[in-house]
């Protein structure tokens, strides 16, 4: 049974992403209206590269200082751009939401390493799994409902009232946050011995070199760990050779769809299909948007599937407590491979299939996927918060993220140039080959992940008085 600290944890964690998703989409969108397209585009490229630089800061922060006053504070920043946007919208113009717009997304940046970090310092360790499984899920569906509850507000009130709306969750959310219990001891303040003066008696240039010195410590924390090598490798291959295919090869495969098809099938699949699509508002301008959006939605209803299997694994191990994160780990890698055998199959067969059982079929399979990734990715997340030192966390969670952006952009990459090769019979091989090769890497780190005894018993939750 979770305490009220971690169900007021969870809970601060769903209403920040939602307000910042609800907030993003909100400047994007007047900043589309305003400023135009060239504004827009620039804007989020702009972003994506301070994000980089800020997710760097707030990592070195998180190790070094005290996680609740960092977390507090990143809502506060996120209050204060909200106040930002009641007069930029009326006599800023396209420059003020632009700016806006990037700084929140550095704020989003900032809050990622810290609230990352916070589980081992609000929940027991057996409380690990169930929090951070109900944090990803709760991210999740704070990033897919945010746009929609905007679009709504926006719609039937106005925009200065969504402002007004994010003006009240943002004061909700920092008193929630204000009021978390939080057992932590930053590094700035575990020296006993310093006073606090330690700081006071360095140059400028030594600081600045001791800035540079914990970034890099904290990228050689990538490989200090076999095991959470193995992990972050498990990891790459999932963003770099099997999440671009819902950005970049189900829309080229849904073009190639007839408009029309699904309505003129009369199958059982295609009507459950067109009534899903309605139960979910989807009604995109163009056929295949729809289809696309709707195999999406089997990456929504993936985390909680996901939040289910939390819930079996942590019965199965009831008897052994301490090996929770392990066989997590084994349920969620072993049940990556198993999804992925079925992707294979179904985008190998695509053509044979007609439109209702492909898409049916990606849905079903797609959020299957989603939810053992999920499993795979929440105790990885328990497993290096128990492994790691309180004054590395927060490093590495800022490395491994801008590591796993970099890698899908690379497979994105790889992805497209597979689809310029020729025809959607040789896009369709290509694909599949990629994802060939994904399923051999995945093979490869379940060897080395259960061949490894001595890494196993990293795995293993010790009592820290043994």
């Amino acid at each position: 049974m979770l305490t009220w600290n971690a169900v007021a944890f969870i809970a601060a964690q769903f209403g920040s992403r939602f307000a910042n998703s609800f907030l993003t989409t909100a400047v994007r969108y007047e900043l589309l209206q305003v400023g135009g397209v060239a504004k827009f585009a620039s804007a989020q490229v702009a972003t994506q590269i301070s994000r980089c630089f800020m997710q760097q800061l707030a990592g070195l922060l998180t190790d070094n200082y005290s996680l609740k006053k960092l977390y507090v504070l990143g809502e506060a920043l996120n209050l204060l751009l909200v106040l930002a946007l009641i007069p930029s919208r009326s006599y800023g113009g396209g420059m003020a939401l632009f700016a806006v717009n990037i700084g929140f997304g550095l704020t989003q940046a900032f809050s990622q390493p810290v609230s990352k970090s916070m589980p081992p310092a609000v929940v027991a360790p057996d409380a690990l799994a169930i929090v951070n499984s109900w944090d990803l899920t709760g991210d999740k569906i704070a990033r897919n409902l945010a746009p929609i509850a905007f679009t709504v507000v926006d719609s039937v009130f106005s925009f200065h009232t969504a402002v007004a709306f994010s003006l009240v969750l943002c004061v909700l959310l920092v008193a929630i946050k204000q009021c978390l219990t939080v057992s932590d001891m930053p590094a700035a303040d575990s020296s006993p011995s310093s006073g606090g003066k330690t700081h006071e008696k360095k140059s400028a240039a030594q600081r600045v070199l001791n800035v540079f010195r914990q970034v890099w410590e904290g990228i050689t924390s990538l490989k200090n760990d076999k095991l959470i090598g193995v992990l972050i490798m498990n990891t790459l291959v999932t963003n770099m050779l099997v999440y671009p295919l819902s950005s970049v090869v189900f829309p080229v495969i849904f073009k190639a769809i007839p408009e029309g098809s699904i309505e003129q099938e009369g199958s059982v699949l295609s009507r459950a299909i067109l009534s899903l699509q309605d139960m979910a508002g989807i009604k995109k301008s163009k056929a295949w948007m729809n289809y696309a959006a709707l195999v999406s939605l089997g990456g929504v209803i993936g985390p909680f599937l996901s939040s289910a299997v939390v819930y079996i694994i942590q019965g199965l191990a009831k008897g052994h407590p301490e090996r929770i994160n392990w066989i997590g780990l084994n349920v969620g890698i072993l049940g990556q491979i198993l999804t992925l055998l079925p992707l294979i199959l179904v985008l190998s067969f695509a053509q044979e299939f007609s439109a209702g059982s492909l898409i049916f079929l990606l849905f079903v399979v797609w959020g299957a996927m989603t939810a053992l990734n999920n499993v795979t990715t929440i105790y990885f997340n328990a497993h290096t918060q128990q492994r790691l030192q309180r004054s590395e966390r927060g490093r590495f969670i800022a490395n491994i993220l801008a590591l796993f952006t970099l890698a899908n952009s690379i497979g994105s990459m790889c992805y497209g140039y597979a689809l310029s090769l020729g025809g959607l019979e040789d896009d369709i091989r290509h694909s599949t080959h990629i994802l060939c090769a994904a399923l051999l890497l995945r093979l490869v780190v379940v060897i080395v992940f259960r061949t490894d005894a001595e890494a196993r018993e990293t795995v293993i939750l010790r009592d820290k008085k043994e």
